[in-house]
């Protein structure tokens, strides 16, 4: 529960200080290493509920991001909750691919990470 909290707070700072892209990845990795159950789908969950905090923060605030959802949803032709879904998606996917990737990465080359030995590793 901490991790995720910590890892929610690291993705909103990082994307209100302009790295949208790169938090995701950065955060997904590091829980990739340091979580040992499920990595991948807390990593998910802290980017959709991160990005969803921001989206909800810029409606209340008064910022017309249901209009602009709308407006880009008529450039593409799809309909505006598509465009938000695919704007949850976004950090859900970069942060669980990164923290499942380092996890994986981590478990071939530090057998105590993924709680038990990696195929083809002997201790020295």
């Amino acid at each position: 529960m901490t991790s995720m909290l910590l890892a929610i707070a690291a993705m909103l700072a990082g994307t209100w200080i302009g790295a949208p892209t790169v938090t995701p990845l950065l955060v997904g990795a590091l829980m990739g290493l340091m979580v040992r159950e499920n990595p991948a789908r807390r990593a998910a969950l802290a980017g959709m509920l991160s990005w969803a905090a921001i989206l909800l923060f810029a409606t209340f605030r008064g910022d017309a991001t249901g209009a602009l959802a709308g407006t880009l949803g008529g450039a593409m032709g799809a309909p505006s909750w598509a465009i938000v879904v695919v704007t949850l998606l976004y950090p859900t996917i970069l942060a669980a691919s990164a923290a499942w990737l380092s996890h994986l990465v981590a478990r071939r080359l530090i057998p105590s990470v993924g709680g038990r030995p990696a195929r083809g590793i002997t201790p020295t």
